[in-house]
Parts: C-alpha cells; sequence; structure tokens
C-alpha cells in the first residue's frame, strides 16, 4: 500500500477515534421528537333516538413533546338538516376538553351512519371518527301480571323490562335486556331496593336494631303496598317496610313489625332511551324518634351471578370519558374497600362487558359491595353507592336511580347527559364523633368533644348538644389529612373541636349529639354518646 494512502486512513482513523473520545458519537444520534399533538373522540359509538339530540361526545386534544399550538376541529358526514353544538369547526388547546350534541331530524333514517372529525394545527393534521347509530323512538308499555308490575321499553329489536313485585314492596324484582334478568330476588334482602340503617344501632347484635328493609324483613313476610297505580309510562307504588328483625319489636315468623317509615317510589323510561329507566324514591319517616346518622343503601342492588365484574371510572378527571377498572368484589364475610366511583355510577358486567349499570347522581362518590359465592338464586353479586342519612322526626329524603341495561359504554353515554341535569344532593354529612366514646367519662372546664365531617355541599354548622340542648358550635375546618387520604376528592380541613364546661352539667350519665348542617341545608345527627360527667 503506497504512503499516501496509508497516510490518509491514519488521518482518518484518528478523526474516528477522536470523535468518539470526545463524545462525538452524539452527532449520530437521531433529532430530537418534534412537537406532535394525539386528538380523540369518545365514545366510538353513539346510540340516538331520531328527531332528538344525543348524549355528549367528549373531544380533546392532548400535547406531546412540548406542543402548544392551537388546533381546529372540523366535521364532516352528518346527515342533511343534522347539527352539532357547538357548531364545528372549534379550536381546542392542549389539554382541553369540548363536549359536542348532535341533533338528529325527525326525517332521518334509522341505522348507523359514520360521522368523521379532523383536527389540524401546527402543520399537522389528525383524525377521528364517531358511529352514530340512530334508533326509532322506544315504544313504552305497562302491565300487571299476578303480583307483578312491569314497565316495558321496545327499541328496534331490544326489549327492556322492569318488574316490580307487589308482595314485596314494590321492589325490582326483574330488570332484564331481552328476556335476561340481571337482578337477583332471592329473598327479601337483595332485589334493587331501599334499605335503610340507624347509626345508633348499627348491627344485627344491637337490640332494637333499626334494620328497615322495603322488600320485607328476613321470615319472607313481605311489606305490602299501601297504594300503586300504573299509567301509560310510569309505575307509582307507596309501602311502609318491615323491620328485618321483628323479634327486635315484639314480632317474630308470621307476625311482622312494620316500620316508621312510608317508601314511594315512581318508575318511569328516561325520554329517548329506551334501555335507561329511572327510579325516584321519596322516603318519609312519621315516627318521633330520631335514627342516627348512617350509611343507607339507597340503593342496594344485587345481581345474579355469572354477571362478576363491578365495573366503574375511578380516575382522577371524571367526564372525559377516562379508562374505566374492573374490579372483582370480595367473597363475603369480607367487604370490599370505599371504591372511589367519582363519576358516580358503577355496573355489574358480563365477559362482553355488558349487564346492568346503576347511576346515582346525588350520591357520595364512593362505592362498595361483595360476592356471595355459588350459583345463582343462592350466590349473588352487590353494590350501594355511598349515602348518608339521618331520619329525625319528620325527615324525607328524595333522590333519583337510574338502571340502565347493556353495554357499559353505551350507559355511560346516557350517563353524561344525565349529568348536566343534576341538582343539590338529597344526602346528609357524613362524619364521625371521636371523642368523647360512648362509656367515656368527662370532667372539667375544658372537655374535648372533636371528630370530622364533610358533605356533599361544603358544611356550614357542626353544633354540639347535651342532653338535647346546644351547647355550642364546634370550630371546624381543622387539619385531617388522614381523613382526605381515606376519602379521595375530599378537603384536608374537615375536622371539628369544641371545649365543653362540664361543670355546667349535673354528674352523672349525659348524652353527647353532634348535629352537622351543611349549605344546602340537609341535617346529619350523629349516633349519640352516652358519657358520665364526675367533677368534685
Amino acid at each position: 500500500m503506497s504512503s499516501p494512502l496509508i497516510a490518509i486512513l491514519s488521518i482518518a482513523l484518528a478523526t474516528l477515534i477522536l470523535m468518539v473520545g470526545c463524545g462525538g458519537g452524539a452527532h449520530l444520534s437521531p433529532p430530537p421528537p418534534q412537537p406532535d399533538f394525539v386528538f380523540s373522540a369518545n365514545p366510538a359509538n353513539l346510540a340516538i333516538t331520531v328527531g332528538t339530540t344525543s348524549p355528549p361526545v367528549v373531544i380533546s386534544v392532548q400535547g406531546k413533546n412540548g406542543f402548544s399550538g392551537a388546533v381546529n376541529v372540523a366535521l364532516s358526514g352528518l346527515p342533511q338538516s343534522a347539527s352539532s353544538s357547538p357548531t364545528l369547526p372549534v379550536t381546542l388547546t392542549p389539554g382541553q376538553y369540548q363536549e359536542v350534541t348532535f341533533s338528529i331530524p325527525s326525517s332521518t333514517q334509522t341505522g348507523s351512519i359514520l360521522v368523521q372529525f379532523l383536527a389540524t394545527g401546527g402543520g399537522l393534521s389528525r383524525s377521528g371518527s364517531l358511529s352514530l347509530n340512530i334508533e326509532p323512538a322506544p315504544i313504552i308499555q305497562t302491565y300487571q301480571t299476578g303480583d307483578m308490575l312491569f314497565l316495558q321499553a321496545v327499541t328496534g329489536n331490544d326489549t327492556v323490562r322492569a318488574g316490580l313485585l307487589a308482595t314485596w314492596g314494590g321492589t325490582v324484582t326483574e330488570f332484564s335486556l331481552n328476556g335476561v334478568n340481571y337482578v337477583n330476588a332471592n329473598d327479601p334482602g337483595r332485589e334493587v331496593q331501599a334499605e335503610l340503617w340507624d347509626g345508633n344501632t348499627p348491627s344485627l347484635s344491637d337490640p332494637g336494631f333499626w334494620g328497615t328493609v322495603q322488600a320485607g324483613d328476613h321470615d319472607y313476610d313481605g311489606s305490602p303496598l299501601l297504594a300503586q297505580a300504573l299509567t301509560a309510562d310510569s309505575i307509582y307504588i307507596k309501602t311502609q317496610p318491615l323491620h328485618w328483625l321483628p323479634e327486635d319489636f315484639g314480632g317474630g315468623t308470621g307476625n311482622p313489625v312494620p316500620s316508621d317509615v312510608f317508601v314511594e317510589q315512581w318508575l318511569t323510561p328516561l325520554p329517548n332511551h329506551g334501555r335507561a329507566f329511572k327510579l325516584h324514591y321519596k322516603i318519609t319517616h312519621f315516627g318521633t324518634d330520631t335514627h342516627g346518622n348512617s350509611a343507607q343503601e339507597c340503593p342496594a342492588v344485587y345481581v345474579n351471578r355469572g354477571i362478576d365484574t363491578f365495573q366503574y371510572f375511578g380516575g382522577s378527571s371524571p367526564w372525559t370519558y377516562g379508562t374505566s377498572s374492573n374490579f372483582v368484589m370480595p367473597d363475603l364475610p369480607q367487604l370490599s374497600p370505599l371504591l372511589y366511583t367519582p363519576e358516580r355510577w358503577g355496573a355489574y358486567v358480563d365477559s362482553s362487558n355488558s349487564g346492568l349499570t346503576v347511576y346515582t347522581p346525588s350520591s357520595y362518590p364512593y362505592s362498595s359491595g361483595f360476592n356471595n359465592p355459588g350459583p345463582s338464586p343462592d350466590g349473588t353479586n352487590d353494590f350501594s353507592p355511598f349515602t348518608v342519612f339521618t331520619f329525625y322526626p319528620g325527615a324525607v329524603l328524595e333522590f333519583d336511580t337510574y338502571l340502565i341495561a347493556g353495554p357499559v359504554s353505551d350507559a355511560r353515554a346516557i350517563i353524561y347527559e344525565l349529568h348536566h341535569q343534576e341538582t343539590t344532593s338529597a344526602f346528609s354529612p357524613f362524619g364521625v364523633l371521636e371523642e368523647p366514646q360512648a362509656g367515656d367519662t368527662l370532667k372539667g372546664t375544658s372537655a374535648s368533644i372533636a371528630g370530622w365531617t364533610f358533605g356533599t355541599s361544603p358544611v356550614s354548622n357542626v353544633q354540639i348538644l347535651v342532653d338535647g340542648t346546644a351547647a355550642g358550635s364546634a370550630t371546624y375546618g381543622l387539619s385531617r389529612p388522614d381523613v382526605a387520604s381515606a376519602f379521595p376528592g375530599q378537603s384536608t380541613d374537615t375536622g371539628f373541636q369544641y371545649s365543653l364546661d362540664t361543670t355546667k352539667f349535673s354528674n352523672g350519665q349525659h348524652a353527647i349529639v353532634v348535629k352537622v348542617t351543611d349549605t344546602s341545608g340537609k341535617v346529619a345527627i350523629f349516633p349519640t354518646a352516652l358519657v358520665s360527667i364526675s367533677n368534685p
């Protein structure tokens, strides 16, 4: 090899070594990623009754690699005379969500149409599609067969039916899609119904346990209907529920004991949605006593085995069609942890994600439940939204819950539409009196009365009562990060404290009660703590 060529190769090799040794290899790295964005439209399929407005679709833009520009979103493919609200195109920025609804004129043919979105910005374009399933208006009818009262909706090839058992307090013993019943009605403690509890007698072992079950008692005695009415599109019932344990009130097998509440219930179809029915409850306490603040089962939801997966949304960004979660409830005697359900719905589904979805808009954003192992009818699945109430004299609890049959994706779209119709919560504030405990002895001028509380509306007052008489108002808003940790979405400032001057009271037993009022006027009366006062 000639000397000049050797020299050239030597120089090249030395240069390469120098580049590697000095980090020159960075020149071989790929260029940094360019700004980009992702466009989404959810859900991918949407059912709409011809001649109406659809549930909302949520469109969004998420930036990648520092993208921060505006994105224009246009629409194509809508039938003639159909329209969107807001009218597209619209401009979105990264992280922004926008609901879009569609009005479909009554002249539109039923069937499926594909709507296309085109998102452009920063020299980039992204697309998305939506299948609009245009359905005929559901055909609604009511009828009675023996002891069963039925409300039925037929939409195309789908038939959804709700059945109320008149001899079991008008509870929902059937909610079916095309003949497949989701509801477990093996005994009066199941069904879809209102089950009511007293914080002063919270368990079966407590004397005078005030478990009040709409369907009847544990001896299979059914709560009788006091009134019923069927119209062309609604069923009304009124019942006086039985005590679950009549033995605690002088009754027994064949000798049921009515409770001190009336339950009125209206079952109606949700307009323009053949798979969704509304249950409106009005529960009136006519007794003269107070049943202490407690979590209620409003409603209790029992589902047949084989529909075993509990599905819900548990993320931090509700109402954006975030990914839902699947959960398998524990077998009895274990109960599930309190699941965070900020969209306030839960569903039991089969392997195709179809089943029974229940939405209780004014509930707290939590749910819990269990599985009872074994095949139906003995085995069952259960869940309830977290609802709280105090049944003081004259208290009236009114709330809505919605039952939706079929795929959860369809049910969730309906729930997103209903979300905009929410009003102030029907339920009481929730909390715990931590000190004193029942049986404690208090003394001195500054005995601590303390605990925590929060509501579906902000708490406005925490009042301390001794033997039914107001002693004063507690300081509210003390830091309780442990409560916020146990109840996601709640403030850390939920603690309360009051210093009670016990010298103003005689020595002996006294009843300490906390009364909490929220800004919507809802009242919670916490379970009574019977304490002793002992001063020199």
